[in-house]
């Protein structure tokens, strides 16, 4: 049976582990030609090999603006079209407080987050099919503060701004963009391994704030990269097992 993206081509940045490996395994299982691009070459050679068929491998760093141009050259040259990019490379780092962050740090975070999203964007914009999607990976810190780690909060704040002001261009090509927002994540960059990937139905049910995997935040980009999200664009779409609904309960009142 032919899949959500059969005959599409996919571009996912990060794909070497986390949630860009799961979404890259799942946009395959789903039809797609997919290019997974990520600094870490080995890894996503990896993962391309792990999908096979077709599948191809890049590497990126995403701070560069020529390096995001060369990653699209590529896709272009190689497959001649690209339908969907999911942009999710990131960095979150060794967390350090407004006290101990320094200036190096922050600007390492902001070149990755914020400037490799804008690269990717730029370069994926002029080529980018009718009818095509872009995902960005921001986060719920870019909705909320986070003391712990401000630079990092303040690049995806930057993220869910460029991909609200990235929406006319993309519409100009008959292409949407939006932004997805995801709260703890099981990933290596937080210090966990990878899990299998399961069928979306067998997927379980995350507990109130807690820590989702990989696969529930691919399967949200692989939903609004898919036609059945077609009236969607502009947005930043939070999933985050009810972290940001509401005070947290040891803030809740205890009445009079």
């Amino acid at each position: 049976m032919a899949g959500t993206f059969a005959g599409k081509v996919v571009l996912v940045t990060g794909a070497a582990s986390g949630i860009g490996r799961a979404a890259a395994i799942r946009y395959a299982e789903e039809g797609a030609r997919v290019f997974c691009a990520d600094l870490d070459l080995p890894g996503a050679e990896a993962v391309a090999a792990s999908i096979g068929g077709s599948a191809g491998a890049i590497a990126v760093d995403v701070a560069s603006f020529a390096a995001n141009q060369a990653m699209v050259d590529a896709v272009m040259t190689t497959a001649g079209r690209l339908d969907v990019a999911f942009l999710n490379a990131g960095f979150y780092g060794a967390a350090q407080g407004l006290d101990s962050v320094d200036e190096a740090f922050f600007d390492r975070v902001v070149a990755i987050n914020l400037k490799g999203a804008f690269g990717g964007i730029k370069a994926v914009q002029p080529v980018i099919a009718d009818g095509g999607a872009v995902v960005v990976t921001a986060s719920a810190a870019g909705l909320v503060g986070h003391p712990g780690n401000p630079a990092y909060a303040a690049s995806k704040h930057g993220v869910i701004g460029l991909v609200k002001s990235c929406v006319d261009a993309f519409a100009a090509r008959g292409a949407r963009i939006n932004a997805i927002c995801p709260g703890g994540v099981a990933t290596p960059m937080n210090g966990m391994e990878d899990a299998a990937i399961v069928p979306p139905g067998a997927l379980e049910r995350v507990k109130l704030r807690g820590f989702g995997n990989a696969q529930h935040v691919a399967e949200v980009a692989l939903w609004l990269s898919g036609p059945a999200a077609g009236f969607i664009t502009g947005q930043a779409q939070l999933l985050d097992a009810g972290l940001l609904s509401t005070f947290a309960p040891v803030m809740l009142p205890v009445g009079p």
